[in-house]
């Protein structure tokens, strides 16, 4: 699913089933155990994953259509562990965000 980031408008931009999409896949979660997701915090991990690892998650939009990266099964054990990280770190940044947004006024 791909969500888009306006630099010049200060918008991220989702597609109109976003919303539907995430809820299938917290369904799914949620039938295996796992704790379902928020949708904003999806576009948090995804931002922060991509940004920790620009040399190979910082694409032109013609490579990304050519991206080789494969799909690797998911243990739910290790994503719910990695989830419940990634909400707390997102927390954090969330934070020191609004503090710095805070300090500018």
């Amino acid at each position: 699913m791909r969500v888009t980031i306006d630099l010049d408008r200060d918008i991220i931009i989702i597609p109109d089933n976003f919303f539907k999409k995430i809820g299938e896949e917290n369904e799914k979660l949620e039938k295996y155990g796992a704790t379902a997701v928020d949708p904003l915090v999806r576009i948090w991990h995804s931002f922060f994953t991509a940004m920790d690892d620009t040399n190979n998650r910082l694409l032109t939009q013609t490579n990304a259509k050519t991206s080789t990266r494969k799909k690797k099964t998911v243990n739910v054990e290790e994503t719910k562990k990695r989830i419940d990280k990634e909400k707390e770190i997102i927390a954090e940044k969330k934070a020191e965000a609004e503090k710095a947004a805070a300090d500018k006024k």
